[in-house]
């Protein structure tokens, strides 16, 4: 069941760049103000945003969070 969860999260990350746990890691790379702010604008405009909680409907991440990652991806391709 490990090898399981463990292609899962691999598949989650080479869609995504990152996983959930990604954004908890303080160690985690973060992208200059910039490229996050573009890339949230970016959403913003998606109509697969939920802008109330601005949680993506592809890949279930917070943008306002995720945008911030400097290895994180559009599951669309979009940024």
């Amino acid at each position: 069941m490990h090898e399981k969860q463990k292609s899962v999260w691999q598949k989650y990350k080479e869609k995504n760049g990152v996983t959930p746990l990604d954004m908890l890691n303080p160690n985690t790379k973060q992208a200059d103000f910039t490229l996050a702010e573009k890339r949230f604008n970016i959403c913003k405009e998606c109509p697969e945003l939920i802008p109330l909680v601005s949680q993506c409907k592809k890949c279930g991440c917070f943008m306002s969070v995720k945008t911030k990652l400097d290895a994180a991806k559009c599951p669309l391709g979009k940024w």
